[in-house]
C-alpha cells in the first residue's frame, strides 16, 4: 500500500447512509423516443441473455446524463464520447449522483435529410448490430454492452434536423447503501464516503484516482476522440490496513486504517485531497463470493479547486440528478 495522503482514522459510524436499491426495478423508458430507447434497451438484454449474462435493468441518472449529453453533441456539432466542455463520461456521471462504476458507447448517425421519427428504430437497431458485430481487438462497444458484471442501462438519444446522437450509459451497482463525499472540496481537505454492498460482495481495496481538471476543447479535439478511459490511482488502500507510518503521513498523524471494512460488508473510506487542482474518482473494488477477481463497483468523484466549488461546465451536471431519496428513518 502507498500513499501521499494525510489520512484520518475512521470510524464506520461516522456517516448516514442512505439506501440505495442494489439494481432497481426496470421502469419503460419516458419522454421524447421513449419507445426507441426502450427498443435499444431490449435489444442489448437479448443479446446478453444469448450470451447467458444477466439482463440489466433500466437507470433514471444515466438515461437523463446520456440525454443531456447527446443534445450538447447535437447543439455543437460534436460527436461522440466529450463535448467541447472536455468533461468525461464518468464524471458527468457521478456529478448527476451515480454511484456505480461507468461506463459509455457513443453512436451518430448522419443524413443529409431530415430524419424522420418512423426511421430512428432502424437506425438504432443497425447500430446496435455493427456493435455487436466486433471482432477483437476492436470490440471495445461489444465488450461493454456484454460485460457479465453491468448491472444498468440508460440510452442517450437526440435528433434533431439531419443528425442524430446515441449514447448506451452502464454501470456496475451493487451497492445498497451509500454516503457520497462532497462533490468541490479545496485542495487538503478531509474527504469521505461510506456505504454497503450486496451479498456476496466483499470490499476488498479502495484507490483514489486523479486526473487535471477538465480543459475546453476544440470541435476537432472533440470529434478525435475514440476512445477513453479511467485515469491512474495515485493511492491505493486494502481494507482494514493501517496507513504506514512514513507513508505520506506526517508526524502525529492518526495511521489507523482509512479503507475499513466490516463483516457483514459496511465499508467507510477518508482521504485528504491532494496538493493542487484535479479531479479525485474515490472507486470500490470488491470480490464477488469465491471469485477472485477484484471488480470496481462503486465510485464518487470529489473536484478539487482553489475555491472549493464547482466551475459551470461541472456544476452542469449536478442539473442531471434526480430528487433524493428518502434518508432511512424517515430523516432527511
Amino acid at each position: 500500500m502507498t500513499s501521499g495522503l494525510l489520512v484520518a482514522g475512521v470510524a464506520l459510524a461516522c456517516a448516514r447512509l442512505r439506501p440505495v436499491p442494489v439494481v432497481p426495478v426496470s421502469a419503460p423508458a419516458t419522454g421524447p423516443l421513449a419507445a426507441e430507447r426502450a427498443g435499444v434497451i431490449a435489444g442489448i438484454n437479448r443479446a446478453r441473455a444469448a450470451a447467458g449474462l444477466p439482463r440489466l435493468a433500466t437507470d433514471a441518472i444515466l438515461e437523463r446524463v446520456g440525454n443531456a449529453h447527446c443534445e450538447l453533441l447535437l447543439e455543437e456539432g460534436t460527436q461522440g464520447h466529450f463535448s467541447r466542455s472536455g468533461v468525461p463520461p464518468y464524471l458527468r456521471y457521478f456529478l448527476a449522483g451515480g454511484h456505480g462504476f461507468h461506463r459509455e458507447n457513443a453512436a451518430r448517425y448522419s443524413s443529409s435529410a431530415t430524419i424522420p421519427e418512423s426511421a430512428v428504430d432502424a437506425i438504432l437497431v443497425r447500430s446496435l448490430a455493427s456493435m455487436l458485430a466486433e471482432v477483437p481487438p476492436d470490440d471495445g462497444h461489444r465488450r461493454t454492452v456484454l460485460d457479465p458484471d453491468a448491472t444498468n442501462i440508460g440510452i442517450g438519444l437526440a435528433v434533431r434536423g439531419g443528425e442524430l446522437r446515441e449514447t448506451h450509459e452502464l454501470a456496475v451497482e451493487v451497492a445498497t447503501e451509500w454516503s457520497a463525499p462532497v462533490a468541490a472540496a479545496r485542495p487538503r481537505s478531509a474527504a469521505a464516503l461510506a456505504g454497503a454492498l450486496a451479498r456476496p460482495w466483499r470490499p476488498v481495496v479502495a484507490q483514489i484516482l486523479w486526473e487535471p481538471l477538465p480543459r475546453p476543447l476544440s470541435t476537432g479535439e472533440a470529434n478525435a476522440i475514440r476512445a477513453y478511459g479511467y485515469p491512474p490511482p495515485r493511492v491505493t488502500f486494502a481494507a482494514n490496513r493501517p496507513l504506514e507510518p512514513g507513508a505520506g503521513a506526517a508526524r502525529g498523524d492518526d495511521v489507523a486504517a482509512p479503507f475499513a471494512v466490516d463483516r457483514f460488508g459496511h465499508f467507510s473510506l477518508k482521504w485528504s485531497t491532494g496538493t493542487g487542482e484535479g479531479v479525485e474518482i474515490a472507486v470500490i473494488l470488491a470480490r464477488r463470493g469465491d471469485d477472485s477477481r477484484l471488480i470496481p463497483v462503486a465510485a464518487a468523484a470529489t473536484v478539487v479547486t482553489a475555491a472549493g466549488t464547482l466551475p459551470p461546465e461541472l456544476a452542469f451536471w449536478q442539473t442531471e440528478a434526480g430528487p433524493p431519496a428518502p434518508a432511512p428513518g424517515g430523516a432527511t
